[in-house]
């Protein structure tokens, strides 16, 4: 997008798509089974996975051009990956995972996303809220990325 990469957006949550979309997404997919995923076989030059809970990777690793790359960001809950070996060996795309950026890749992220007046969607909340907020994320309603005020403490 802002460095003039087209940007698919790949969701199960069909409530997202418009968001999405005025983010600036090119085009969102809502995957409701991997049989979705087939049209973008061999598509994608690059794919970034945040999907925070053990699922199975390969049909989303397949939408990468051999050669590709698909990087995984954070850990699943409990830190399961499950990619079927055999389709890696012929996908020949090349996988990595990450936690974060050290500080100096994040200092260009903050820096390039000032620069660019890119800013974080978040919503501020009470620290006693926090219970409430949490079945939001499990239920995929989450919009999208909650700040507890510490303030009122």
């Amino acid at each position: 997008m802002s460095k003039g990469a087209e940007v698919y957006a790949f969701t199960t949550t069909e409530s997202k798509k418009e968001d999405c979309l005025a983010f600036g997404a090119t085009e969102v997919i809502v995957v409701n089974s991997p049989s979705d995923l087939q049209p973008w076989k061999g598509k994608m030059d690059y794919m970034i996975s945040t999907i925070p809970y053990a699922y199975e990777m390969s049909s989303y690793i397949d939408c990468v051009k051999p050669y590709g790359y698909f990087t995984q960001v954070g850990q699943p809950i409990g830190g399961e990956l499950t990619i079927n070996n055999f389709n890696m060996i012929f996908n020949r795309v090349n996988f990595n995972g990450s936690l974060i950026g050290g500080i100096p890749e994040t200092q260009e992220v903050v820096d390039y996303c000032a620069e660019n007046k890119i800013y974080p969607q978040i919503q501020m909340i009470k620290p006693e809220m926090i219970n409430e907020i949490w079945e939001k994320v499990v239920n995929k309603e989450a919009r999208y990325r909650y700040v507890i005020d510490m303030s009122s403490l």
